[in-house]
């Protein structure tokens, strides 16, 4: 419940947050009323229209919890996690975009691919590894540390496992294919419509809303309504205006200063885009509901590693004026087999880590019963493997886009996913089966009847 104190702090931040995107969007729309393009310093475009890319997500993000009380929780939930990341899909967009355009105009069509078709990856990859490594573990954490215990899912993502599970398995195509094929974005895109599908018959359940949105929700239902539409509109329009200079300028900035396009692309663009949906997981963690906060984020994922990926297929082939598949890293050989057995490039290297990821998180967290460990094992592989980019970089000279590092960390992080199997190999039944909640009166059962099974 909100006070009229906490009211006015609620709208000063609402005003605060989409006030930030007006400077981006303001100097955007003056270059095309003038006909010309405002060039400006390259970190500072970046950091202008990234700073309004994290208002407008803010906004975009309140307006979908709200939008829960009218659908039902596992659909509202899964459609909650795909306006969350629009900053995303559009920042892939402009990626996807670039590549086709640059496709368009190529000539020898082997070989290497062009730079901008390099790029494409470094958004989606680094989004989902980040959600893993930051978003999940800062929910398990924190909760660990306002109550100092873990929490209870059993009963809960029945949907959401496997479906992140099917998604590990077409990001694994991917990357041995070097390539994401016509038919394969088709199947991308064709599994997301089913789990939306599935999430619009799930059970209905009165969401937990926190701040801005508790308040919008406490409106009259037709004033809470035009709100939603109101916040969606204003903050959807600053993302569309603001992904491409945001990009431009990231790209320009690496540029500059001589650092790889590609992880900045990689962690500075999802830093941006994910970073309101990892806070408001965090707040859940804080007020005591972390289920909801981390099946947030795992629906975010599915999203990301169907419908994100397949869109790729589709917005490159639109800009490039033709139907075509997406090469990953180069163009030849061309048949499928040979791909398979061709050589690992930084793309696709970065579709193996990313699998490798999300397969080890999955069977970690099969059994519903998060506790601490788990958190802490995923903040340390993700901080592991940039400490070791860092330190190969700086002391032995290693580039930054290595492929071997990208292919040890897989193997490694491979490796972990079968020892978790092999310690207890009912992690993999529990994935696709759940696990049944607790009778009513047993809610101390979890952390007895599992314990040997964390």
């Amino acid at each position: 419940m909100t006070t009229k104190g906490s009211n006015g702090k609620l709208w000063a931040s609402m005003a605060l947050l989409g006030g930030v995107g007006i400077p981006g969007v303001t100097i955007k729309l003056a270059g095309w009323f003038a006909g010309i393009d405002l060039h400006i310093n390259p970190a500072l475009e970046a950091l202008i229209f990234g700073v309004g890319i994290i208002g407008a997500a803010f906004l975009l993000s309140w307006a979908a919890e709200v939008a829960q009380l009218d659908v039902s929780a596992s659909f509202a939930i899964a459609v909650l996690a795909l306006i969350a990341v629009m900053p995303e899909y559009m920042v892939e967009a402009v990626l996807a975009w670039d590549a086709g355009a640059s496709f368009s105009q190529l000539q020898d069509r082997s070989g290497d691919v062009t730079k901008e078709m390099s790029l494409a990856a470094a958004n989606v990859t680094g989004a989902n590894r980040l959600l893993i490594g930051i978003g999940w573990s800062a929910v398990i954490i924190i909760f660990w540390i306002r109550r100092r215990a873990g929490f209870d899912m059993r009963g809960l993502l029945k949907l959401e496992l496997p479906m992140l599970v099917v998604a590990t398995m077409l990001t694994l195509v991917v990357a041995f294919s070097k390539v994401i094929p016509i038919w394969l974005a088709v199947v991308f895109i064709g599994a997301y419509i089913f789990y939306l599908w599935r999430s619009s018959i799930q059970e209905s359940v009165e969401p937990d809303l926190l701040g801005a949105a508790a308040m919008i929700a406490s409106f009259k239902p037709m004033h809470r309504r035009l709100w939603v539409l109101g916040l969606f509109i204003f903050s959807a329009a600053i993302i569309i205006i603001s992904a491409e200079p945001f990009v431009h300028g990231l790209r320009a900035t690496g540029e500059t200063l001589g650092i790889s396009e590609f992880l900045l692309i990689q962690w500075l663009a999802p830093l941006a885009s994910e970073s309101p949906e990892i806070i408001v997981a965090v707040l859940f963690a804080l007020r005591s509901n972390p289920n909801d906060g981390l099946t947030t984020l795992i629906s975010s994922q599915v999203n990301q590693l169907t419908l994100l990926v397949g869109s790729i297929v589709v917005v490159f082939s639109i800009s490039a004026g033709q139907l075509n598949s997406f090469p990953l890293d180069y163009f030849e050989p061309g048949n499928f087999l040979s791909r398979i057995a061709s050589p690992f490039g930084l793309q696709s290297s970065e579709f193996l880590l990313t699998a490798a990821m999300a397969a080890f998180a999955v069977l970690l967290i099969s059994t519903r019963i998060i506790i601490l460990w788990h958190g802490l094992t995923l903040l340390t592989i993700f901080v592991a493997y940039l400490v070791a980019m860092w330190l190969l970089n700086v002391f032995g000279g290693v580039d930054v886009e290595n492929v071997p590092l990208r292919m040890w960390s897989s193997a490694i992080v491979f490796v972990l996913a079968v020892l978790l199997v092999a310690l207890n190999w009912r992690r993999v039944l529990y994935v696709f089966k759940g696990v049944p909640h607790p009778d009513e009166g047993r809610a101390d059962a979890p952390f007895k009847e599992y314990q040997h099974e964390y």
